[in-house]
């Protein structure tokens, strides 16, 4: 066992209120190789996006909603939380209301060597000690910030 995995989870309870978004999708299932271009790609256009329609990205909220088929990733939402609902599907940015209610927020350092190993371990390990149910019908997602990342897993 690596230093790495004896590390603690750092996991919050928390009930989160709905957050409307914008977002571009990045379907990975043709990609070959690493997915981080893309959704990297994917992220600026959003945010060039949102400089283009007057708000300030470096202000909102980056979130991304991975999309999975079993362990492996098929696709990738890149979207900002922005502070008003509009009305605009343009230059393939669309909008949605990201659910609110119980989430299980596991909060990590944005190390792309570790960010898979201490996810896997949340489902793991943390899910079945603390007895939590994951729900099905609402997504997980991801939110940025500078140096660390909490990644949102909806619970019942």
């Amino acid at each position: 066992m690596n230093t790495f995995t004896e590390q603690p989870l750092h996991v919050t309870i928390q009930d989160l209120t709905p957050a409307f978004i914008v977002y571009v999708s990045c379907q990975l299932q043709q990609a070959t190789g690493s997915y981080n271009e893309q959704i990297r790609d994917g992220f600026q256009h959003i945010k060039d996006w949102a400089q283009r329609c007057g708000f300030d990205p470096s202000t909102l909220k980056v979130i991304g909603i991975p999309r999975t088929n079993g362990a492996q990733l098929v696709g990738y939402e890149c979207a900002l939380e922005l502070p008003e609902s509009i009305s605009r599907d343009t230059e393939g940015v669309q909008t949605k209301e990201l659910p609110g209610g119980r989430y299980a927020i596991l909060s990590l350092e944005k190390d792309s060597n570790t960010i898979g190993e201490t996810i896997g371990r949340f489902f793991a390990e943390y899910v079945p000690q603390h007895q939590l149910i994951v729900d099905p019908q609402r997504p997980s997602y991801e939110v940025y910030y500078e140096h660390t990342m909490d990644f949102c897993v909806p619970i019942l």
